[in-house]
């Protein structure tokens, strides 16, 4: 099994630059890439019962990220073995550090300067578990700007 990346997400095309990014610089053979967000989660029993994944992405992302995160995956190729989306629920450093563990997540890729929209009723931000986890993480800025003789750059930090 190939190495596991988490990267955030808020579900705006903008958060899939990251792993956009990243490939410009993988000398893994295949990575899974999960895509995380942050949700606050129902203390309602039948609000848990009930609760199903599949509902929440399409709820969340919508069907046109989920579209182009489809394309993308297929783009990719070879690159990339699978991209998930998955959601954190807890509210504890130990609960996330558990969450990393059970989805053996190998590095954290934290993108530079990237601002998330969290205004969903449901969700919860994420990054500040990412920047005080144990995991190696990576920092990822890039240049978009058209006007710049560096457009287009990807930098790639370690941060630890």
């Amino acid at each position: 099994m190939g190495t596991t990346i988490l990267i955030p997400t808020d579900f705006k095309e903008s958060s899939l630059e990251p792993l956009k990014a990243l490939l410009q610089f993988q000398t893994e053979d295949s990575i899974n890439v999960l895509l995380v967000h942050g949700i606050y989660l129902s203390n309602s029993v039948s609000d848990l019962l009930f609760f199903d994944q599949s509902d929440l992405k399409i709820e969340m992302a919508g069907k046109e990220f989920l579209k182009k995160l489809y394309d993308l995956e297929k783009e990719l190729g070879p690159k990339v073995a699978s991209i998930q989306i998955v959601f954190f629920s807890g509210f504890t450093q130990s609960s996330f550090e558990q969450f990393t563990e059970t989805n053996k997540i190998d590095r954290i890729i934290i993108p530079y300067e990237l601002r998330f929209d969290w205004s969903h009723k449901k969700s919860m931000d994420v990054i500040p578990f990412l920047h005080k986890s144990k995991i190696k993480k990576q920092l990822i800025a890039w240049d978009t700007n058209q006007y710049s003789n560096k457009s287009n750059k990807t930098y790639i930090t370690a941060l630890t």
